[in-house]
């Protein structure tokens, strides 16, 4: 699998974990910073995980250079949106302190504009560098302590 596709597949990690928003009840308790980033973590870990296997599977024998058809982008796009929408009803359900707050709302607007284009255009996930659509994102999530949820270790943004 080539390293570009990997950047996008682990935006798109990202983009599952914040584009639902901060939905948790009103009646719930914010949560610690460190909790906060604790859970969203373990949530964007499992997420990429599964992102992955779905990666390998339809991208594993892709030789070096060779960029995916629409086909492989299509078929791996139908399996990771899930995914992704999935992991953002679980962060969803999480309460960020009240000092991560205002950070989390920008991040979740930054995330849903790039989420929005890559349902629109599966071929972004292809994507690197510059064309990135979560390359501002997962500027947010990592400056937030959010390491997974920036694309994990292997984020190339």
């Amino acid at each position: 699998m080539s390293r570009k596709i990997g950047a996008g597949i682990a935006s798109l990690a990202l983009a599952g974990m914040i584009v639902g928003g901060t939905t948790a009840s009103a009646f719930a308790d914010p949560l610690s910073s460190k909790e906060f980033k604790k859970q969203a973590n373990a949530i964007c870990k499992d997420g990429n995980q599964q992102i992955e296997v779905a990666a390998e599977q339809t991208f594993g024998n892709l030789p070096e250079g060779q960029e995916p058809s629409p086909e492989q982008l299509q078929t791996f796009a139908a399996v990771a949106i899930p995914n992704t929408k999935q992991q953002i009803e679980d962060v969803a359900a999480l309460q960020p302190p009240k000092t991560l707050q205002a950070k989390v709302k920008k991040l979740l607007t930054s995330a849903r504009a790039a989420v929005a284009k890559v349902e629109a255009d599966p071929s972004l996930l292809a994507a690197g560098g510059k064309n990135d659509p979560f390359a501002a994102t997962n500027k947010q999530a990592k400056r937030l302590g959010l390491k997974e949820c920036a694309g994990g270790s292997n984020s190339g943004s």
